[in-house]
């Protein structure tokens, strides 16, 4: 079990959360949150002689969420355009286009979700694309990691590229 000991403020929802002056995190080797409290009453839940980090002058703050984010767009990240439509034709369109194909929803989601983890964010509500293999993808890989994700897939019927356009119905087909 991993241990940390430090101020730590832990947001339960959007209007509830606890400061602990002297809070302690505990973490399963899964990565999953085991407990969040009080120094005190939480030391005792240990085995015997295993370690804690303790950060006395750091804040803690376990498992950020993303409510908005396209794992889709991540390779375009800061590409240069005049406006967002420039944006869009240039860069972010072409970059979903490429998930047609099952191999690249996958890998794309595996770096994405590693990325999101690296930076403390352990849930995430992620637009995929129109394909449904990006949507398989994300949740296969979320799931391989134990993490808390929502996506679906985008539905597009016009003003965009005809490989990113459907129509309603087999948009809402795909979606159920």
């Amino acid at each position: 079990m991993k241990a940390y000991r430090g101020h730590l403020f832990h947001a339960l929802s959007d209007e509830k959360s606890e400061y602990f002056e002297d809070g302690l995190l505990l973490v399963r080797p899964t990565g999953r949150v085991e407990a969040v409290g009080p120094a005190e009453s939480l030391l005792s839940q240990l085995p015997s002689g295993n370690p804690v980090e303790h950060f006395p002058d750091c804040l803690i703050l376990p498992g950020f969420i993303d409510v908005h984010t396209h794992y889709s767009q991540v390779d375009v990240i800061a590409s240069p355009a005049r406006d967002t439509l420039q944006w869009l034709e240039r860069h972010t369109f072409p970059a979903e286009a490429k998930f047609s194909s099952v191999e690249h929803s996958r890998e794309v989601a595996s770096f994405f979700l590693r990325e999101l983890l690296k930076n403390g964010t352990t849930s995430a509500l992620a637009f995929a694309t129109v394909h449904p293999n990006s949507v398989d993808a994300f949740f296969e890989e979320a799931e391989r990691r134990g993490l808390r994700a929502a996506t679906g897939k985008v539905m597009m019927d016009r003003n965009a590229p005809s490989g990113l356009c459907d129509d309603v119905a087999t948009s809402v087909t795909d979606t159920r």
